[in-house]
């Protein structure tokens, strides 16, 4: 039975998004993308008026993803170390696997075309991070919206950088593979991202 509506539209960004990743927007067609797609590039365009529209969608679609696979701290246990640890390796799992960082890589490549997709994309895969657990740092230790986004960038930040920058200019340092099991992907040291996380629940 041939797809329709939102799930033929998802399927489609789908298959933007691998297209977009194997041969960047230039070489990207849209009739590559409909094939990819199953469907037609006439079907294609109904949804998409253009190239860069759909590749536009595609970062939002990824914000979407991202922000439903991730939930919050408060999804992972009910104990707020546990649950920050979890989250944050969680975190670090997905944008260290290797199409989070492609993409990246093109995002940046096509920064000047499309400005609004690197914003977006930043959003979805580190402000909307850092806003959940500046959030729910916010309900269980008492402090401010501004404390908790400083507590938020303090946690966040050792355990990105240096390692995101590192695996986005391609150095060669194990990779991360999305897995359901944290305990699946030896490239996140959950031990490590305990000491960080137990450093920020310090008494203020």
């Amino acid at each position: 039975m041939a797809k329709r509506g939102a799930e033929l539209r998802t399927e489609m960004l789908f298959a933007a998004k691998a297209v977009f990743l194997e041969v960047g927007f230039e070489r990207a067609s849209m009739d590559r993308i409909a094939a990819q797609a199953g469907t037609t590039k006439r079907t294609l365009y109904a949804h998409f008026a253009s190239k860069e529209n759909l590749f536009l969608a595609v970062f939002d679609f990824v914000l979407d993803l991202q922000q439903h696979r991730l939930q919050g701290p408060a999804d992972y246990a009910p104990g707020t170390e546990q649950a920050l640890v979890l989250f944050c390796a969680r975190f670090l799992n997905a944008i260290l696997s290797e199409k989070p960082v492609r993409l990246c890589r093109l995002a940046i490549t096509e920064a000047e075309r499309f400005p609004q997709g690197t914003v977006r994309l930043h959003e979805a895969m580190f402000e909307s991070a850092q806003g959940r657990v500046a959030q729910f740092l916010s309900e269980r230790m008492n402090v401010d919206a501004a404390a908790s986004q400083h507590l938020a960038h303090t946690l966040l930040a050792p355990l990105v950088y240096p390692r995101f920058t590192r695996a986005l200019f391609g150095f060669a340092e194990p990779a991360a593979t999305f897995s359901e099991e944290l305990g699946n992907c030896p490239a996140i040291d959950v031990a490590a991202v305990r000491n960080v996380v137990a450093a920020i629940l310090l008494p203020q």
